[in-house]
């Protein structure tokens, strides 16, 4: 009875320690959720955060968890940028308050990428933000902003306007507060982009920019071409040379 009793007692023993070493084992495997930042997406003028869904559910096919993924829906869609900063700055609190996290990375199509810039050079981006990724933003204004100047966000994109002007002077990439990591900026646009003319505005001094072909402005949100640039950017893979 007594061999019986050991023998039972060393197999228990054996399998505790199989299951220790299984759960260790899977521990190394699965990425944690915190090891991501969680990530803000910014839609551009007459834009929607519906804008943004396959990409979200791309993004958790690489490893991204689906509470790691929020879209912002601007109450004006072709007002200021200004103001539209102000209401991300609110968004991305309530992002890094649900989520505990300390920064955000941020995706911004078209105009979202002006809005995007303006917060973090002037409001609380500086302290909130890692990666920048914008796709086909006119960082220095598009001429198709004259079919919409009845517009507040159309005439902050007229080339040469006031906003932009100020937009980027100095620091086209702003470092951010954070002295030891700068703020990672990637522009990814392309040739066939008819909306913002010349395509070449989405160049941003000091950041990565990624120049591709064949791809709409509003294809740039969709294209599987598009994708794998955007996970870069989101995996530190930007620029921050100023």
């Amino acid at each position: 009875m007594n061999k019986i009793r050991g023998l039972m007692s060393i197999a228990i023993t054996i399998v505790f320690l199989l299951s220790v070493f299984s759960t260790a084992e899977a521990a190394k495997r699965v990425p944690v959720a915190s090891e991501k930042d969680p990530v803000v997406f910014v839609h551009g003028f007459t834009g929607s955060s519906s804008s943004f869904d396959n990409m979200k559910q791309w993004l958790v096919s690489q490893g991204w968890a689906s509470n790691y993924l929020y879209a912002i829906q601007y109450s004006d869609t072709t007002g200021s940028s200004i103001d539209n900063a102000y209401e991300l700055q609110s968004f991305v609190k309530n992002v890094l308050r649900q989520t505990k996290a300390s920064k955000v990375d941020i995706v911004a199509h078209s105009m979202g990428g002006l809005s995007t810039r303006y917060y973090v050079k002037y409001l609380e981006g500086a302290q909130k933000v890692d990666d920048v990724v914008t796709l086909g933003s006119p960082h220095h204004g598009t001429t198709s902003s004259y079919f919409g100047l009845w517009t507040e966000g159309a005439r902050e994109m007229v080339p040469g306007s006031a906003f932009l002007n100020d937009l980027n002077s100095v620091d086209e990439t702003p470092n951010g507060s954070d002295t030891t990591s700068a703020i990672q900026y990637t522009s990814i646009y392309s040739s066939a982009d008819t909306v913002i003319n010349p395509y070449t505005s989405s160049i941003i001094d000091g950041a990565e920019n990624v120049e591709i072909s064949g791809v709409s402005h509003s294809g740039l949100l969709t294209d599987s071409s598009v994708r794998p640039l955007i996970q870069t950017g989101l995996e530190d893979g930007g620029k921050n040379t100023n």
